[in-house]
């Protein structure tokens, strides 16, 4: 199954991929009209499904009880910075991402991928993944399922892997079991990529900086700079230089983009009688004190007010 659309509003996305069992928040790190293409195909025991997009997305929240999910990217077009991040770890041709969601709970995983590639996902059931290593007793890959999140491969495993991944996303999936079986050799040959001290230290404070964004309880009352970076016991400049680096804006920036799509995905939804009062009370649910900066705010951001967005909710 494919689809292919123009978006103005993000939270489209969100929607349509909840039709597929994936479901995720995502925001867009830049303004501006979209446009978003996957295809998808589903078994018995596992999913496919291949995404792109003309704006750089950040992906919160996706994976489901049943899988574990296993991503790499195909570059699109040539870039001088990592194509995505799956969890913090670098994605560039030759990785296998993901890992993590065998031991996180659905909605744990964050990923964040550019223009520049397309994005593919392969969910596998984790009792009939976990089965299979043991059978073959690839202690090797075990190891790498549990204490990874990304492993870097250069083995022909991989490559087999994408290729019946394309064909079977066109002609539908035939044969399951091929994808352990693909899956297993790559976690069995798969190494790990050597960081610096620092970008391994960065790692785990980007998923903290993903969650804080997301936390409802915070979104209320927003967050000074400083408070941030005591919660997150980090220098203002270091914090500044990851977000800048792996997000292209500031914690601050971030996390008030997200709470401003958090009140518009209420708004879309309200009922029939929503009205001005309610609007007040949505955005100061997400921390917007000032009705008159938020409707500023909210207007540069989706290009309407949010009054706007009400009438639009009542064709629901």
């Amino acid at each position: 199954m494919k689809v292919k659309f123009s978006y103005t509003d993000p939270l489209q996305l969100s929607e349509t991929l909840q039709k597929y069992d994936q479901f995720t928040r995502i925001t867009q790190l830049e303004t501006g009209e979209g446009s978003y293409s996957m295809a998808h195909e589903r078994s018995s025991g596992m999913a496919i499904a291949e995404i792109s997009a003309s704006k750089p997305l950040l992906y919160e929240g996706w994976g489901t009880g049943w899988s574990v999910d296993f991503n790499w990217i195909t570059p699109i077009q040539k870039a001088s910075y990592p194509h995505g991040y799956c969890d913090g770890f670098d994605m560039s041709e030759n990785s296998l991402g993901g890992l993590n969601t065998f031991r996180s709970n659905p909605g744990d995983s964050w990923g964040k991928y550019s223009e520049s590639c397309s994005a593919t996902a392969c969910m596998l059931d984790k009792k009939i993944l976990l089965d299979k290593l043991e059978q073959c007793q690839a202690n090797r890959a075990l190891e790498n399922l549990h204490q990874s999140i990304g492993l870097v491969i250069d083995h022909e495993a991989f490559s087999q892997l994408r290729r019946l991944t394309r064909r079977d996303l066109v002609q539908g999936i035939s044969n399951p079991s091929k994808y352990y079986d693909l899956m297993t050799i790559c976690l069995e040959e798969g190494g790990h990529r050597l960081y610096k001290k620092k970008q391994a230290k960065n790692q785990g404070l980007l998923g903290e900086i993903v969650n804080l964004s997301h936390d409802p309880d915070k979104m209320s009352s927003p967050m000074s700079l400083s408070d941030v970076c005591k919660h997150l016991n980090v220098a203002q400049a270091s914090l500044y230089r990851v977000c800048q680096d792996y997000f292209g804006m500031g914690i601050i920036e971030m996390m008030t983009q997200v709470r401003l799509e958090e009140a518009r995905r209420s708004l879309l939804y309200c009922s029939a009688d929503c009205n001005t009062k309610t609007i007040r009370e949505i955005a100061i649910r997400f921390g917007f004190k000032h009705q008159g900066r938020f409707s500023r705010r909210y207007f540069t951001s989706f290009g309407e007010l949010p009054s706007h967005t009400v009438k639009h909710s009542e064709s629901l």
